[in-house]
């Protein structure tokens, strides 16, 4: 069931000028994410313009700069682990090194991708990272692929943790 659809008119800037595309939202909480469909009669040269137009923006919007002393690196998205508070600043972990980064949780939490989680008040974790999710008295502990790094998640992020394992595609 869908909720709300929108349909209107949009414009995409290419090399050759403007083009006129009908652009149509559906809102319903049966989609587990976002996702941007592109229909065209022919693969010609408009559409390979547009999905070049669509993964530059991609590139530059799937990175974030962090930092070590004085040297910044350019982190791809799909390499962090996990970011968590330390000292009141925020670091996002790789698989073997921890990043300055220059935001606050919240503003990463309203603006990283659907994959990234909230998980305790100072962790924001990638779920597709996830290798194991170890539950017990003690505590919820996630184990990453490819990395010796574990955090724990609070029982108030549990369920939604567990909700989007569940929904993870493999």
């Amino acid at each position: 069931m869908v909720y709300s659809t929108k349909t209107f008119c949009g414009v995409i800037l290419l090399a050759k000028g403007l083009l006129v595309v009908k652009i149509r939202v559906e809102i319903s909480p049966k989609y587990s994410e976002k996702e941007i469909v592109v229909r065209s009669s022919a693969d010609d040269d408009e559409l390979k313009e547009i999905i070049r137009d669509i993964e530059e923006i991609q590139s530059k919007l799937g990175k974030i700069n962090g930092y070590i002393d004085d040297t910044v690196y350019s982190l791809s998205l799909n390499d962090i682990l996990f970011f968590e508070t330390n000292d009141r600043n925020i670091y996002a972990h790789t698989t073997d090194k921890a990043f300055l980064v220059h935001f606050r949780l919240y503003e990463l939490e309203n603006n990283l991708p659907d994959n990234f989680l909230r998980i305790s008040k100072s962790s924001i974790i990638n779920v597709d990272e996830i290798l194991s999710l170890n539950t017990s008295v003690t505590g919820n502990l996630i184990q990453f692929k490819s990395s010796y790094k574990t955090i724990y998640v609070s029982r108030r992020f549990l369920k939604e943790l567990k909700n989007r394992l569940n929904q993870r595609k493999f």
